[in-house]
C-alpha cells in the first residue's frame, strides 16, 4: 500500500472555486465521532396511552449515561419539555429476553409497567400520581425471570406479559405468557410490595410474543411459534377467554384457546401484530398468499381475509428480532378505519385504511425513506392523530403527529438534538439512491464458496449507494474514491435510508458507501427472503461482492481500495467476503461478528439456536457444511488487513469469536488490530466506545489505504505492522 498522504491545501477552479483538493478519505468533516455519539441518544418504542391519548411516551438511549435507556413523556400539541418518568442511574429501561429485548414498557391510563436491567425484573410507578410516588416491584421478583411485552389491563389490576423463565437453564429458557397482580395503592404506599406467584396462562410453545386485551370481552390474543422456524417463518396467532377470579385477576390457563391463522403443517405463514379494534375485531398482519406482510382480519364469519381489496407488493410490517414492532393501529371512534405503514419503491407510506373497502387514503407526509411506531392519540381539541417514528435521508429521525383529515404532519417530540440535525450539516450529507445489480444466484464452485456447481444463472440484488459528499472538498484529479461496502445485521434484516451519521461520517470524508441488501434481507418478500437458505455464506458473500465490483465497473470506486464493514451477521459476511473472495476487498472491520459457525450453533442464545438450520443445515447433521462455511477455517485465505470490534459482555455473539479470528490472523502475518470494551453488550451504547470505535476504524482504514484522517485520533495498536 502507499504511504499516507497529507491533505493538500490547493484549491479547485470553476464550480468548485471554494473547494479544497485533498485525497479522499482525508477530508475534514463536521460530522465527528463525539457528534454522532451525543446523537445516538435514539427513540424507540413511542407508545400512546390509551386511555390518555393525548398523552406520548418514548424511551431515549442516554450514551453519556452508561447507554441506559430511560422513559419520557409529553403532551401531543404542547411545546414544553418532555418529562423523564425513569430519572436516575438506577433505572435503565431495557429487557434481555430473546437478548435483543424491545417491549420493554406499557401505559395505560398513567400507569407505567417496565423491565429494568440490572434486574431483569418488572416495576410499576403511576405516572398520572403526585410527585414523589414510589417506583415499586412487582411479580415473583426473581433475576432469573426477564419480562417483555407488556399488555396493562384496563382494571389496571394485572398486566400480562411475555416472561422467559431462566431458573434451569440459559439455552433451553422457558417462554410464557404469564399474568401478573397489580398491587392496590395502598398496597403501594404501604412500603415495599411482597413478591407474588406469575399466573401462566400459556406456555406450550418454545416462543410467545406480543400478547393484547379485546375491549368487548375477557379476550386474549397473541402469537407463538417454535424450533426450528424463526417467527418470519412460521408463526401460530391464538385468540382465547381469560378466566377471571373473584378479585378479577387471571385464573391459570385459558379458556377457549383457538388458532386464528398459521400453524399449517402445509404452508408456512408468518403473522405478526394482533390488535383488537373497539368492536373486538381482531387485525393482524400475515405474509399468506402474497409472501409479503400485509394487514389481514377476522370478519364476522371468523374467517381470515385479506384487509386489502388489491395486494401489494411492499412490506407493511418488519421481522420480528425485538418486541413492540407496531405498523398497524385500529383507530378508536373510526369503525372499520386501521391506521398502517409501509414501505415501497424506496418510500415510507402512511395511511388510514378501510377494512370495508379495502382501500387506503394517504396521509399527506413529508418525503419519509423508513416509517415504524404506529399509535393512534389524539390533540387537545380531541382531534385523532397518527403518530409515528419518521426518518428521510437529510433529516433526524422524530416523532411526528400527522393529521388525518388533510393538513401536513406536526413533528410533535423526538426533537433531535443539536449534534443531530440534519440542517446542521448542509454540504455534507451524501444523499443515497438505489441501485440494482446483477449477481450470480448459486452454485458459485469458487474456493469455499460451498463446492463444485456451474454458474447456477443470474439475479438481482440492491443497495443503496452513497457518494462522498463534502462542500469544502474535491477529490484528486484522475483519482476515484474508496468505497465502504456495508453489510447488515440479521441475516433477516435490511438496510434503508433514513438518516445514518454513522454512513454519513464516512462519505463526508470522501468515502463512497454501498448499503447492501443482499439476498435474505426483508422489504422484498419472502421469496427474497428464502434466497439465503441454506446458503449463508454464499449469497451474501456474492451479492457484497458484486456490489463493489459494479460501482467500481460504473466508474464511482476505486477497485483498488474497495473496503467492507459489518456487525453481528453483516460481520460474519464480511469476514466470509475476506476468506472466500481475497480478490476483492483491501481492507475489512468486524464489529462483534461471526466467524465460526460450528461454536455459534453450540454456544448460541435460545432464539438463535436453531437459526443457523435454515441459514445453512441442520446442525449437527451439516457439521461439515458449518466447518467449510465459517471464515475461522479459511483464515489462511484472508490477505487483506482487518479490524475487530467485539463487547466482552455480548451473549448474542460470544467475544471468543472474534478473540478466535484475531488470533489466527495476527499468526499468519496479517495486519490485525482488536479493541474490546468491557461492559458492552450486542451493539455499542455508551459514548466513549462508540467514539473510540468509529476513529479507530477510519484510522486503520487511512494506514491501510494510503490517507491520513484529518481528525484527531488517539493511536491503535495494530499487530504485524
Amino acid at each position: 500500500m502507499t504511504s499516507p498522504q497529507a491533505p493538500e491545501t490547493k484549491k479547485t477552479t470553476a464550480a468548485a472555486e471554494t473547494a479544497t483538493v485533498a485525497p479522499y478519505g482525508s477530508w475534514r468533516s463536521p460530522i465527528t465521532a463525539d457528534k454522532i455519539a451525543t446523537a445516538a441518544k435514539a427513540k424507540s418504542m413511542v407508545r400512546v396511552d390509551p386511555a390518555q391519548p393525548t398523552q406520548v411516551y418514548w424511551l431515549e438511549t442516554r450514551p453519556a449515561e452508561g447507554g441506559r435507556y430511560t422513559l419520557l413523556r409529553t403532551e401531543l400539541g404542547s411545546h414544553g419539555s418532555p418529562s423523564e418518568i425513569t430519572p436516575g442511574q438506577q433505572w435503565n429501561v431495557r429487557t434481555a429476553v430473546h437478548e435483543y429485548g424491545g417491549g420493554a414498557y406499557a401505559v395505560y391510563d398513567g400507569m407505567v409497567v417496565f423491565s429494568n436491567w440490572e434486574t431483569q425484573g418488572v416495576y410499576l410507578v403511576d405516572d398520572s400520581a403526585e410527585a414523589g410516588h414510589a417506583v415499586v416491584r412487582i411479580g415473583e421478583m426473581d433475576d432469573k425471570l426477564r419480562y417483555a411485552a407488556f399488555a396493562i389491563h384496563p382494571s389496571k389490576k394485572f398486566v400480562v406479559c411475555v416472561r422467559e423463565d431462566h431458573r434451569e437453564s440459559d439455552i433451553e429458557a422457558r417462554a410464557a405468557i404469564v399474568a401478573i397482580r397489580i398491587p392496590s395503592t395502598e398496597d403501594r404506599d404501604g412500603g415495599p410490595v411482597r413478591a407474588q406467584k406469575d399466573v401462566v396462562l400459556y406456555d406450550a410453545a418454545d416462543f410467545v410474543s406480543s400478547p393484547v386485551f379485546s375491549p368487548v370481552a375477557n379476550e386474549i390474543a397473541f402469537f407463538a411459534w417454535n424450533h426450528p422456524a424463526m417467527s418470519w417463518d412460521a408463526t401460530t396467532l391464538y385468540r382465547a377467554t381469560l378466566a377471571l377470579g373473584e378479585d378479577g385477576t387471571p385464573e391459570p390457563r385459558l379458556a377457549e384457546l383457538t388458532a386464528v391463522a398459521g400453524g399449517s403443517s402445509k404452508r408456512e405463514e408468518s403473522v405478526y401484530q394482533p390488535r383488537f379494534d373497539a368492536d373486538g375485531v381482531l387485525h393482524f398482519i400475515s405474509d399468506r398468499n402474497t409472501g409479503f406482510w400485509s394487514p389481514h382480519h377476522v370478519d364476522a364469519q371468523g374467517s381470515v381475509v385479506s384487509s386489502l381489496r388489491e395486494p401489494i407488493q411492499a412490506e407493511f410490517a418488519e421481522p420480528e428480532w425485538m418486541f413492540g414492532n407496531s405498523s398497524l393501529q385500529p383507530m378508536p371512534g373510526r369503525k372499520h378505519s386501521v391506521a398502517v405503514a409501509y414501505a415501497k419503491d424506496g418510500a415510507a407510506r402512511l395511511g388510514v385504511l378501510d377494512t370495508e373497502t379495502g382501500t387506503i387514503a394517504h396521509l399527506e407526509v413529508p418525503p419519509w425513506t423508513a416509517a415504524s411506531d404506529v399509535q393512534v392519540g389524539a390533540l387537545r381539541s380531541g382531534e385523532a392523530v397518527v403518530v409515528v417514528k419518521a426518518g428521510q435521508p437529510t433529516a433526524p429521525t422524530a416523532i411526528y403527529a400527522c393529521r388525518i383529515d388533510g393538513g401536513s404532519a406536526v413533528e410533535v417530540v423526538g426533537e433531535a438534538q443539536d449534534a443531530d440535525k440534519g440542517d446542521d450539516y448542509a454540504g455534507y450529507l451524501s444523499v443515497p439512491r438505489e441501485i440494482a445489480f446483477e449477481t450470480r444466484l448459486p452454485p458459485f464452485g469458487e474456493h469455499g464458496s460451498g463446492g463444485a456447481g456451474s454458474d447456477g444463472g443470474r439475479g438481482i440484488a440492491y443497495a443503496f449507494y452513497y457518494a462522498p459528499a463534502n462542500s469544502d472538498y474535491a477529490g484528486e484529479a484522475g483519482k476515484k474514491p474508496p468505497l465502504l461496502v456495508v453489510s447488515h445485521g440479521g441475516p433477516t434484516g435490511a438496510a434503508d435510508t433514513a438518516l445514518k451519521l454513522s454512513i454519513q461520517f464516512w462519505t463526508s470524508r470522501g468515502f463512497a458507501v454501498a448499503d447492501v441488501n443482499y439476498g435474505g434481507s426483508t422489504g422484498f418478500g419472502r421469496a427474497y427472503r428464502k434466497r439465503l437458505y441454506g446458503e449463508l455464506g454464499r449469497v451474501d458473500v456474492q451479492d457484497c461482492c458484486a456490489a463493489a465490483l459494479h460501482l467500481a465497473a460504473q466508474g464511482l470506486a476505486d477497485r483498488r481500495r474497495l473496503c467492507i464493514m459489518g456487525a453481528s451477521s453483516g460481520g460474519y459476511t464480511a469476514l466470509a467476503c475476506l476468506a472466500f473472495r481475497p480478490d476483492v476487498f483491501a481492507v475489512g472491520a468486524s464489529h462483534y461478528g461471526i466467524s465460526d459457525l460450528e461454536l455459534l450453533a453450540k454456544e448460541t442464545h435460545k432464539f438463535e439456536a436453531r437459526y443457523p438450520d435454515r441459514l445453512v443445515g441442520p446442525y449437527p447433521e451439516a457439521r461439515a457444511l458449518y466447518a467449510q462455511r465459517s471464515p475461522l477455517h479459511y483464515a489462511d485465505a484472508v490477505a487483506c488487513p482487518v479490524v475487530f470490534f467485539q463487547g466482552l459482555d455480548d451473549r448474542v455473539v460470544p467475544p471468543s469469536q472474534t478473540s478466535a479470528m484475531a488470533a489466527a490472523l495476527r499468526r499468519n502475518g496479517v495486519r490485525v488490530a482488536l479493541l474490546e470494551f468491557a461492559g458492552e453488550q450486542h451493539g455499542f451504547r455508551r459514548r466513549e466506545n462508540i467514539v473510540r470505535a468509529l476513529e479507530a476504524q477510519l484510522l486503520f482504514f487511512g494506514r491501510v489505504l494510503g490517507f491520513s484522517p484529518a481528525d484527531a485520533i488517539a493511536p491503535l495498536p495494530i499487530d504485524n505492522e
